[in-house]
């Protein structure tokens, strides 16, 4: 491997802002191979890996446990709002 280039990588993780990108390296360091494999995407179509999807999974749980949820009902007629 080229030194420069992990000097490169050094000084940019040592200059990383976003938490999103260091959970990334974090889960990468821990298991290279199962945390970058996709195992799911979002709505929006961005892909998941199987730590992003569990989490993801977890927080649909939370927000049922908490209330947060619309009956079937409800969101029929939500829709008719969007015509």
């Amino acid at each position: 491997m080229d030194a420069a280039k992990k000097l490169e990588v050094l000084d940019w993780v040592l200059h990383l802002t976003d938490e999103a990108v260091f959970k990334k390296l974090l889960a990468i360091k821990e298991d290279p191979y199962t945390a970058s494999e996709i195992v799911g995407y979002t709505v929006l179509g961005e892909p998941l890996n199987i730590e992003e999807y569990k989490a993801h999974a977890e927080e649909g749980l939370n927000d049922i446990r908490e209330g947060r949820v619309t009956s079937h009902e409800d969101f029929l007629d939500e829709i008719k709002s969007w015509e």
